[in-house]
């Protein structure tokens, strides 16, 4: 006649399920907000049109597009707005100025200059359905 396990057992092997199933769980969601968040980020300073600056930064994967902002620094050089996907369907503005609008983008070429590098030395092979 085989052995049946004592309630305890059996109560105690569920706990641990229950828990271990908790953990897998949350691993697998910090593992994709992780994945979801850009690997790259950029830091730069903000101005704004009164003048007031501050620095944010950005994801580069999630950076839409930089615009004209439609109004002058405190020096009169034009400025821009950096447009960043929210991931609700809108967009975070940051306004900055014109040379800082060209480091972004020197840093984007890079960055991209720097992910085709690894994509033509690695020995993946990309199918796409």
């Amino acid at each position: 006649m085989p052995h049946k396990p004592s309630n305890f057992i059996v109560a105690f092997m569920k706990n641990l399920l229950t828990v271990l199933f908790i953990v897998l769980t949350f691993i697998c969601f910090a593992g994709y907000a992780a994945a979801e968040s850009s690997a790259y980020q950029v830091t730069f300073e903000t101005l704004d049109c009164n003048g007031d600056s501050g620095f944010a930064t950005v994801g580069v994967d999630q950076i839409y597009k930089i615009q004209s902002a439609g109004c002058a620094g405190p020096d009169g050089a034009p400025l821009k707005q950096l447009l960043e996907h929210d991931g609700s369907g809108s967009y975070n503005v940051y306004t900055l100025s014109q040379e800082e609008s060209e480091n972004i983008n020197k840093e984007i070429k890079a960055y991209m200059a720097a992910r085709r590098g690894l994509l033509e030395r690695s020995k993946a092979i990309i199918v796409k359905p």
